[in-house]
């Protein structure tokens, strides 16, 4: 058929559409919403941006913040673009790329268009904050100051926002926070940044402000916040109808245990609480102190988190630990609390930094920890009973279903490094587990060895028994073989000869005179002959010894003597040969030359190939295969042929399989198949 020449130009048209379109430049940008609204892959293709902005924040050599009407984004810091600073009105020419977070803007032109002052703040929350939809807006916060974290040059308030805590730091150095600030209620305004994973993924918000100066304080903290009146670390986080939430409470209590840099314990009467702080100061166990700090909820109890501590001069006459029962440790009662109790050591786990303790006290299981480099007594081993001293502190806790209780779940001991933190009342057994297990295992070992040299004696005892009742029953089969070889010998056989000496005389004598007596005693003696070789075979056979002396293959070879010129016989072995017991092997020989001397007497073979198989491990199998005339295997047997009846025999008795293909003209193959014994 013959295509139209406008077909063609069409078709041509339609193929270089797709290479057009993606040829195709991209669309300028000219809002931050459209920036923001990239992906990743789609900002890295670099699209156009040309869009007018109003500085928000500048981090020197880092990072320009602006917003537009439509949304906030930023540009990335360079020495050719000029120097900017808040409130600016600027036109922005460049392309956009990732960002950590969202798309920015690589600037290849900034102009100044003006001063002005900075937008309107949105007030915000932390949920906010959190999900990221506000990032690098222009924000406002208000909440309590929670801490004061002066570093070199620079300073990090801590902000309790509603659920959350936020961190807010200058872009520029200033130390200028106050640590009057804590405790006070302030308003700040800022970017709306965070900590980013390399997944693009927001960790956690934070907020960059211009300077500590931009704070301003709501509700100050009190003027001397030691002056507030102290509240009993069992009120903690109680129902209070008039509670002032959110803000520091003063606690009082006795030093009992310190991590420095993290938790101070201490005991307000019969009450536990554990203290965060941040602060390296050390105490002496039994100082009386007062903490200013944030109530806050932990694992099960209160805790105060942001803690600083005045000493009161004073010191408890002593700290003594309180005993308790296990069940009340369980049930998480002296949570945070200096406590006694008694245990049974299951195990010991070294660790590099500290020692695990797993002890057990009735039913219950948990763990004692003390510091590796500050332990002061001997290390228990497992099976000891010891009596332990150190804070309890609940690990995890369980909420019920449809139930107000919470209940403890997991809980363990900080050992303290006194000299009685560790009290050994009774040393384990020199039989401890370790060793029983050893001796355990050891005696498995010698049943083990034991029942494997009892194995290994009966199979050997069963194999010397078996060769010794085959070496019996071949000399005994042997000794009868010859007896009746030479019975048979010294009787019929002699017997025959006489018989032939009689018909021998009797036909010179008969010669002349009586020509058809002569006849039949000549045929007479012709069958005497015949019985006197089948006799003499068969003494040979009774005194055939080969197989005592040679493989089975040899044997055959040594039988299958071709009695005359023009006959070829190949014996070929596959698999590895092994001896067969004299009855097996006796047979199978009787089978090969029964069959040879058919295929030659009957089908006139040239050619015989005899194959004996060992592959088998529980068998063997002969085949006796001939290029003779073969015959009609379903025809009757003719009279007085009794070979292929004996080989049957012979097979059924060893317990085999017998198998004739034959048809005339194409020669005859006799296979058997015979178990042997192991």
């Amino acid at each position: 058929m013959r295509r139209s020449p406008l077909l063609f130009l069409l078709l041509a048209g339609l193929s270089v559409l797709p290479l057009r379109a993606a040829d195709a430049p991209l669309p300028v940008l000219t809002s931050a919403h459209a920036l923001r609204n990239l992906s990743a892959v789609e900002a890295a293709r670099s699209y156009p941006v040309h869009l007018h902005a109003v500085v928000t924040l500048v981090e020197p050599e880092r990072t320009i913040f602006l917003r537009d009407d439509t949304g906030a984004s930023f540009i990335r810091w360079s020495k050719d673009l000029p120097d900017l600073h808040a409130g600016q009105q600027i036109e922005v020419e460049g392309e956009s790329y990732p960002g950590l977070y969202l798309t920015g803007i690589v600037g290849r032109k900034v102009t100044i268009l003006g001063d002005g002052g900075p937008p309107t703040p949105r007030l915000v929350d932390y949920e906010q904050l959190a999900s990221g939809q506000f990032h690098y807006e222009w924000v406002e916060v208000r909440g309590v100051v929670r801490s004061v974290t002066t570093s070199g040059k620079y300073s990090v308030l801590k902000l309790a926002l509603g659920n959350g805590a936020l961190d807010v730091f200058p872009v520029t150095d200033d130390a200028g926070a106050d640590a009057h600030l804590v405790d006070a209620t302030v308003r700040v305004v800022g970017i709306a940044a965070g900590y980013i994973n390399d997944r693009r993924q927001l960790v956690a918000p934070h907020l960059r402000v211009r300077s500590f100066a931009g704070v301003t304080v709501l509700d100050p903290a009190p003027e001397n916040p030691f002056d507030i009146a102290t509240t009993p670390a069992s009120e903690l986080l109680r129902f209070a109808p008039n509670g002032r939430a959110g803000h520091r409470v003063k606690v009082r209590g006795v030093i009992t245990q310190q991590e420095p840099g993290s938790a101070i314990y201490l005991r307000d009467g019969a009450q536990g609480l554990r203290v965060h702080t941040t602060t390296s100061e050390t105490f002496a166990d039994g100082d009386i102190v007062e903490a200013l700090g944030f109530p806050t909820m932990g694992v099960l109890s209160a805790e105060l988190d942001d803690a600083v501590f005045r000493s009161t001069g004073q010191k408890a006459e002593m700290i003594s630990p309180t005993p308790v029962a296990i069940k009340d440790l369980a049930a998480g009662k002296y949570d945070a609390d200096y406590v006694d109790v008694e245990a049974d050591i299951r195990d010991v786990v070294r660790e590099p930094d500290r020692l695990r303790l797993i002890a057990q006290a009735g039913d219950i299981v948990f763990q004692g920890v003390v510091q590796a480099s500050t332990i002061t007594t001997e290390v228990p081993t497992a099976g000891a009973h010891v009596r332990l001293r150190g804070i309890c502190r609940v690990v995890e806790a369980t909420q019920p279903t449809r139930s107000f209780n919470t209940h403890a779940s997991t809980f363990e001991l900080l050992l303290d490094d006194s000299p009685f933190a560790i009290s050994i009342a009774r040393r384990p057994s020199w039989w401890t587990e370790r060793r029983l297990a050893i001796a355990a295992g050891s005696l498995l070992g010698l049943a083990v060895l034991a029942f494997a040299w009892a194995a290994l004696l009966r199979r050997q005892v069963r194999r010397q028994t078996a060769l010794i009742r085959t070496q019996i029953e071949a000399a005994t089969i042997a000794d009868e073989r010859q007896r009746i070889a030479r019975e048979f010998h010294d009787t019929l056989e002699q017997e025959l000869v006489g018989v032939t000496l009689r018909l021998d005389a009797a036909a010179t004598r008969t010669r002349d005179k009586e020509p058809k007596l002569h006849e039949l005693i000549t045929a007479t003696q012709r069958l005497v002959q015949q019985l006197q070789t089948g006799a003499r075979s068969f003494v040979w056979n009774l005194r055939d010894t080969s197989l005592a002396t040679q493989p089975l293959a040899e044997a055959i070879r040594s039988a299958l003597t071709t009695p005359a010129a023009g006959h070829q016989l190949e014996i070929r072995t596959v698999g590895e040969p092994r001896r067969l017991p004299e009855s097996i092997g006796h047979e199978l020989l009787r089978v090969a030359q029964e069959a040879s001397t058919n295929a030659i007497k009957h089908g006139a073979a040239s050619t015989i190939s005899i194959i004996l198989d060992f592959t088998a491990p529980d068998s063997i199998r002969l085949s006796v295969e001939d290029n003779g005339t073969g015959f009609d295997a379903t025809a009757p047997v003719p009279a007085g042929h009794f070979g292929l009846i004996g080989i049957r025999e012979r097979v059924q008795k060893l317990g085999g399989d017998f198998q004739l293909r034959t048809a005339p003209g194409k020669g005859a193959t006799i296979e058997v198949s015979v178990p042997t014994p192991p």
